[in-house]
């Protein structure tokens, strides 16, 4: 009886257990309609890397570290300084680093770092087409897989190869021997400088790690706030431009890793529907060669990007004069379109790629490459003596070959031992009428630079004109011809900004054909005779420092005024002309032009006493100076210099009625200007930028009485603009991380082996250490004249491409990239010097 009990109390929890299962299982259903979806099952494939079609087989080896696929990001909205750092994109992540490792957030502590407009402070230009900013412009790098692809297109402009200029064959001629032969160190200075030479290792590395941390793969590092920033393509020209330095400070390490990085970069599509021809070939070409140079050839990989880049970059020679379009619309929708030389084309950018496809013609043993840049030199040596001041080339031509030239100095040359091989002429060239649009859009639409002049084509009358009143072209033109001044009759002349490069291309491009070109010393001798007579000059310096440096001349032609033309020289000093120095010892040596030594440490002087004049211990970017007379002894005169300070003394009003109060420190104000990409030397694809102080002005000016006399005018002057002694004005204030300097200063010590040099590199160095550095890597500074200089946010790949390495190798043995070995493209890339 109890037994039955027991089964029947059982029974009943078992049928009580049942329906509270059933019940709750009910009450946690909801209806379909408030269901949510489970998400989809993980792909197993990896994204595509930036750069990569959609469509092409992924394969496995397209990535070094397994990542997951992430949803498209949320919509871009603007980021303001109180907001935490944002994450790069997930294909973008260093391969450095694990994926649990985030880019650190870069702490502002101070509003100093609050840059307005950093692209204005700079001298950057708007850029056309899909202009690319850093990660607080929130660039989107998905939307590069979508983008076009370089195919490939038939030349509108073959070449005959019967008349393919080819390089030159036979041995290497025995050239002079470049470096000094150095005698044996103590063990005490090898140890200080061992401890030196580790101080500047330390400093690569911190900028290099800041790169790799916050912009791997991308063009450059933002320095104070992380992130990066895509101006030359978004290819990665910090990565490429440092490659040969990784291999030279011995972190081989770093190298592989960056060449694995290397791999992954599709120089078949870009962020831009332009190519910046003689950035991309000084940064991307020449850094790829100079790595597999100086890396004794173990890495086929980086020869064989350099070809594919190549082949993207020989189209902008496809024009019926040969002459490259320097900005190169290479994308399907530009590709079969016609293309002529520009109309203003610069100087360093046209005669400045001659070492690149030199070298690469040698390793590949392919004579196109040489082609191009042999039939740019063949016209720049007929125009030699044809320009506004014979020997030198304007810092602007027209390149457009659509123009007979309108000069002819009273100068016979040869021109037919000048030039050897011409292009094969093609159908003319079709020319759209222009329209009356004078915006940037159509200018560009029409194959012109938005800093172009409007350009007259001819003599024809029955030419129309537009709304500037510009002769335009007749609908077709053949466009034959070879170089032109230009349009506007006002030609300039220097070897600073926008000329520099073309001539330091000049002896290295002798050296790197082993003599076997005579081109090149011809050009150059001639044009140095032009530079010493009209360009060098001593400024007046207390001290009696023996220095020189090299003036900008301004000449204008017009044969109907009267007098028929002007001749206005600048006297001053740019960081730009510094590499000088260094070239004409190099040529000194080379060419047997014994005082060109001389004169080359007299200017590479100049530039040190320039760094050893401002309060930071850097060189401003541009100064003006007094000149003496040449032949005469250069003393020191004050009242040449108060004279030169307010050359208007006399014409000036007596009661000046309001006068400023001493501007605060930093009161500056900025004001961009465009200026040339070899402002890197191509340094430069950059620009510069004026810091201008308004007349020395604060916006309030505080009442005086009485009236400001000469020398109160001047030592005013001289107080608010912060002037050292000697210079006159500084046009432009900011440091960029520039190399010129220390170039010139690492070539004299290595040709002369004088301990001078070294001592005044390390005091450069630790200045501009000093100076320049910030928690994540190096900053350009907007200011060398106070003690605290702002930072601009801006760090450019020539600062590990080439000031870093040229303070390295300043202080390494002599016989690492030795001078007898390799040449240095304009971007330091060493190229080794063959042996045939």
């Amino acid at each position: 009886m109890m037994r039955a009990r027991r089964y029947r109390i059982s029974l009943v929890f078992a049928v009580v257990f049942v329906l509270l299962i059933l019940h709750f299982s009910r009450s946690h259903d909801q209806p379909a309609a408030f269901q949510v979806p489970l998400p989809a099952p993980p792909i197993d494939h990896k994204p595509p890397f930036p750069g990569q079609s959609i469509d092409r087989p992924v394969k496995d080896d397209d990535y070094s570290v397994k990542k997951p696929i992430v949803p498209p990001p949320a919509p871009a909205r603007p980021a303001s300084s109180e907001e935490p750092q944002q994450q790069p994109p997930q294909q973008h992540q260093s391969p450095y680093t694990s994926d649990e490792v985030s880019s650190p957030t870069i702490n502002r502590p101070d509003s100093s770092y609050d840059t307005p407009s950093e692209d204005e402070e700079l001298g950057h230009k708007p850029q056309t087409g899909a202009q690319t900013q850093g990660i607080h412009d929130h660039e989107i790098d998905e939307d590069l897989p979508t983008a076009p692809h370089w195919k490939p297109t038939p030349e509108q402009h073959p070449i005959d190869l019967k008349t393919l200029i080819k390089l030159p064959t036979g041995s290497s001629k025995s050239l002079p021997q470049l470096q000094a032969k150095f005698a044996d160190e103590s063990s005490a200075d090898k140890m200080q400088r061992l401890q030196q030479l580790n101080t500047i290792k330390t400093a690569f590395l911190h900028a290099w790690n800041g790169y790799k941390v916050s912009a791997m793969g991308h063009d450059e590092v933002k320095p104070l706030r992380g992130g990066f920033k895509d101006p030359f393509n978004g290819w990665g020209a910090t990565l490429v431009d440092s490659l040969d330095t990784l291999w030279i400070m011995d972190l081989k390490q770093e190298f592989s890793m960056a060449v694995d990085f290397v791999k992954k970069i599709d120089f078949t599509v870009s962020k831009r529907k332009e190519i910046p021809v003689f950035e991309t070939v000084i940064r991307y070409l020449g850094g790829l060669l100079g790595a597999y140079d100086v890396s004794g050839h173990k890495y086929d990989v980086l020869l064989e990007k350099a070809v594919e880049l190549a082949e993207v970059l020989m189209g902008a020679f496809d024009t019926p004069n040969r002459m490259p379009t320097l900005y190169y619309k290479w994308n399907p929708d530009y590709a079969s379109s016609p293309r002529r030389g520009d109309f203003k084309a610069v100087l360093a950018e046209l005669g400045s790629l001659s070492l690149e496809f030199t070298r690469l013609a040698q390793l590949t043993k392919d004579d196109k490459y040489y082609d191009a840049i042999a039939r740019i030199t063949n016209e720049l040596e007929k125009y030699q003596h044809k320009t506004k001041l014979p020997g030198l080339w304007p810092l602007n031509l027209d390149a457009s070959g659509c123009r007979r030239p309108v000069y002819e100095p009273e100068l016979e040359t040869d021109e037919e031992e000048a030039s050897v091989g011409q292009p094969v002429r093609g159908p003319a060239m079709t020319y759209e009428t222009r329209s009356n649009s004078t915006s940037p859009k159509a200018l560009y639409s029409r194959g012109i630079h938005e800093d172009a002049e409007p350009a007259y084509y001819g003599d024809d009358d029955s030419s129309d004109t537009d709304s500037l009143g510009t002769r335009t072209p007749p609908p077709k033109q053949d466009c034959f011809e070879g170089l032109n001044n230009q349009l506007s009759n006002t030609d300039r002349f220097g070897l600073g900004a926008l000329g520099d490069s073309t001539y330091e291309y000049l002896p290295k491009e002798y050296m790197l054909l082993g003599g076997n070109n005579e081109q090149y010393q011809n050009m150059y001798t001639k044009a140095m005779d032009t530079v010493r007579e009209q360009l060098v000059y001593q400024p007046m310096l207390k001290n009696h420092r023996d220095v020189r440096f090299l003036a900008t001349v301004t000449m204008t032609k017009n044969l109907d005024a009267n007098p028929p033309g002007r001749t206005t020289f600048a006297y001053e000093g740019t960081h730009l002309t510094c590499f000088a120095g260094g070239m004409f010892a190099i040529g000194a040596k080379l060419f047997g032009l014994e005082k060109d030594l001389r004169l080359g440490s007299q200017l590479t002087d100049g530039c040190v006493w320039a760094y050893e004049s401002t309060k930071t211990g850097i060189m401003p970017e541009a100064f003006k100076l007094v000149p003496c007379e040449k032949g005469e002894q250069c003393e020191w005169s004050e009242e040449a210099y108060y004279a030169a300070m307010d050359p208007y003394a006399e014409k000036r009003p007596g009661p000046l009625g309001k006068r400023s109060a001493e501007p605060e420190k930093g009161n500056w104000h900025v004001k961009a200007i465009p200026d040339s990409p070899t402002s890197t030397g191509n340094k430069g694809t950059s620009s510069a930028a004026v810091i201008e102080d308004f007349d020395n002005r604060n916006p309030d000016p505080v009442p005086v009485k009485g009236v400001l006399s000469h020398e109160e005018f001047v030592t005013d002057k001289i107080l608010n603009d912060r002037l050292p002694p000697g210079m006159t004005g500084i046009s432009s204030r900011q440091y960029l991380l520039r190399p010129e300097a220390i170039e010139s200063v690492f070539i004299m010590y290595r040709l002369t082996g004088d301990s001078y040099w070294r001592e005044k590199g390390w005091k450069m160095f630790q200045a501009i250490d000093k100076a320049t550095k910030t928690e994540l890597a190096h900053s350009a500074i907007a200011d060398v004249t106070v003690d605290d200089p702002r930072p601009l946010d801006s760090m450019e790949s020539f600062w590990l491409a080439e000031t870093l390495k040229y303070f390295y190798l300043l202080f390494s043995d002599p016989s690492l990239v030795s001078l007898d070995e390799y040449v240095l493209n304009t971007e330091a890339h060493p190229f080794k010097r063959p042996e045939y």
